[in-house]
């Protein structure tokens, strides 16, 4: 995938987590990170985002309460931690071509992911999206040269974190149906991501590794 630049002023974002409310603020100088997908972010308003797309501007908010919560189980399932790090992550929605994405900015991590998929993919493709580019994060891809090896490596990351949340293997693979069957550039072919994913569900540890078969 391509990185761009991502402009941002300050702005506060305040995050809950399952086993309670933890707020933590973000509070950010005007910076420039890394996004996957060849977005350029401009963080010109509080607490909105407004980007390029298509030719038209979208805008970015704070994600709505259900996807939080969908990113703080994955973290409390594969055992990450806010304190640790692993699992301080803003996550936000957006218009972006039913498309999901993740954002280093100085350090703080960002998931935005469009909530367009949602009817495709239903509640668990939703959650494995979102797991998916968790892995992004954790397996230290962004800012990296393009390497459809890292998308196998973030498949194997959230089938191992949907045997983590006690899911099955099919809801596991629960977006396969909006997956291209042709590799790209960028993303291996339909065939060779499910392979992944299967392999992250089967053994958990070798996913949760940034591992593949």
């Amino acid at each position: 995938m391509r990185y761009t630049a991502v402009h941002v002023p300050t702005w506060l974002a305040v995050i809950s987590i399952g086993l309670g409310v933890l707020s933590i603020i973000l509070s950010l100088a005007l910076l420039s990170a890394s996004a996957q997908e060849g977005f350029d972010i401009d963080f010109s308003e509080v607490p909105t985002v407004h980007f390029p797309a298509g030719g038209q501007i979208v805008s970015a908010y704070p994600a709505f309460e259900d996807y939080s919560f969908m990113l703080f189980d994955i973290c409390d399932a594969v055992g990450f931690t806010i304190d640790g790090g692993d699992c301080l992550i803003y996550p936000m929605n957006a218009s972006i071509g039913g498309n999901a994405l993740a954002t280093v900015v100085d350090g703080n991590k960002v998931i935005v992911y469009d909530r367009e998929l949602s009817p495709l993919v239903g509640s668990d493709g939703a959650e494995m999206i979102i797991a998916h580019e968790l892995g992004h994060h954790h397996c230290r891809h962004l800012g990296r040269p393009v390497d459809p090896r890292k998308e196998l490596q973030a498949d194997a990351f959230a089938g191992a974190a949907a045997k983590l949340l006690g899911k099955s293997l099919e809801a596991a693979l629960s977006t396969v149906q909006i997956l291209d069957k042709r590799p790209s550039r960028t993303h291996p072919d339909r065939k060779d991501r499910v392979t992944a994913i299967t392999a992250g569900w089967n053994d958990p540890e070798a996913g949760k590794a940034c591992m593949l078969p």
